[in-house]
């Protein structure tokens, strides 16, 4: 399962949300930020689409103006759930 993120169609903060939470099946009280997103992917059991999957990050390197801070700090929650030894989650930048 590969679990996409185009950030050239990224437009804001929500919409990263919106993206990324529907491809894993995040339930709808999910919430929209970073300790959430890290909760639910380096610690599991919250949405219905568990690893393993694959992490794709594409077109990481388009200006993203004032939301560059926020990909930083997504990118490292990526990275954080790749490491995590008891999650089989795969994470690959482009």
């Amino acid at each position: 399962m590969e679990i996409l993120i185009d950030w050239s169609l990224i437009k804001s903060e929500d919409q990263f949300y919106d993206v990324v939470l529907s491809q894993v099946g995040a339930p709808k009280w999910h919430g929209h930020n970073l300790d959430a997103l890290a909760d639910s992917l380096i610690t599991g059991s919250i949405n219905t689409i568990e690893p393993p999957y694959k992490l794709m990050s594409v077109n990481s390197s388009v200006n993203l103006g004032e939301l560059k801070p926020f990909q930083i700090k997504v990118l490292s929650i990526f990275t954080e759930a790749a490491i995590e030894q008891n999650r089989d989650i795969e994470f690959c930048v482009k």
